[in-house]
């Protein structure tokens, strides 16, 4: 969390918010500026600062759980979230994990956990195939006022009406992929200069301890067709909320399209050759 004496930044991980971070320490220095509890919460922001607007980043989560993956944190802090024993109980080659099986083991034994100990994140409204997802968990957490009553209480009518949105802090939200230029905006609608702000929009990545990932490393490759419906049902929430992300509504919808052409080019085609018929039989007649 970063409380400066224009705004609270909110810094959910693996979002960009070493580059925001990045930007504010240069932009900010010799100003009041407070970076403190790295990934504090909405719920943590100090009362005195509450009336403040709230920047977070937000990152597509299909892409987000591959820079979850390579970063590793649960392979090098094992207990920050249900410790080594558990995992190698489940999947006794770790910390060699592949992809798809890290995907299930964050949707599994990181849920409801911190630390090894259960956070009361808990919610038992829906079946096994339907539970809600670790990113899901996290937004809730993250944004959301009384947290943890908000996600036991979230069902599929919840989620159909989308009645949880009423519980969100106001947040002003930039996406990771556009980050440069929405950040930019941001601090510009707040009234800083414009020539204080020109660098941002041609920074380059600022990756944390640990590295990243390179640009031509496509979150894509790394998902067949029944892993990505997997997340899409877990985070069914956050793609409701981020439907740009919903790449497979959108496939989906492009698969209908193009049925509907086909069968519309059939039916002139059919329609066509009817009417090529009749004429043929009128003139054998004639």
């Amino acid at each position: 969390m970063i409380i400066t004496d224009d705004f609270v930044y909110i810094h959910q991980p693996k979002t960009g918010g070493t580059f925001v971070t990045h930007v504010l320490e240069r932009l900010y220095e010799g100003r009041h500026f407070l970076n403190t509890h790295k990934h504090g919460t909405c719920s943590d922001i100090p009362a005195e600062h509450l009336g403040k607007p709230i920047l977070t980043t937000m990152r597509n989560p299909y892409d987000r759980y591959v820079s979850q993956y390579h970063f590793g944190w649960w392979r090098r802090y094992p207990d920050a979230y249900c410790g080594v024993e558990e995992m190698r109980a489940h999947y006794p080659t770790y910390p060699e994990v592949t992809f798809p099986e890290f995907v299930r083991m964050a949707n599994s034994l990181f849920l409801n956990r911190h630390q090894r100990q259960e956070t009361g994140f808990r919610n038992e409204r829906f079946p096994e195939e339907r539970k809600l997802g670790w990113h899901t968990e996290q937004f809730v957490r993250f944004y959301c006022r009384e947290p943890r009553a908000v996600f036991q209480a979230l069902d599929e009518e919840s989620l159909a009406s989308g009645r949880y949105r009423e519980t969100l802090f106001p947040l002003h939200i930039t996406r990771s992929e556009r980050l440069n230029q929405e950040l930019y905006d941001f601090l510009l609608g707040l009234g800083l200069p414009r020539e204080r702000l020109a660098f941002i929009l041609d920074a380059q990545k600022v990756f944390p301890e640990g590295g990243g990932r390179e640009d031509e490393d496509r979150w894509q490759d790394y998902y067949t067709p029944e892993l990505k419906q997997f997340v899409r049902t877990r985070e069914r929430m956050l793609f409701q909320l981020f439907p740009d992300y919903d790449v497979l509504s959108k496939e989906s919808a492009q698969w209908s399209n193009r049925e509907w052409r086909w069968s519309r080019a059939r039916t002139v085609a059919s329609g066509w050759r009817r009417a090529v018929s009749s004429r043929s039989s009128a003139s054998t007649s004639s």
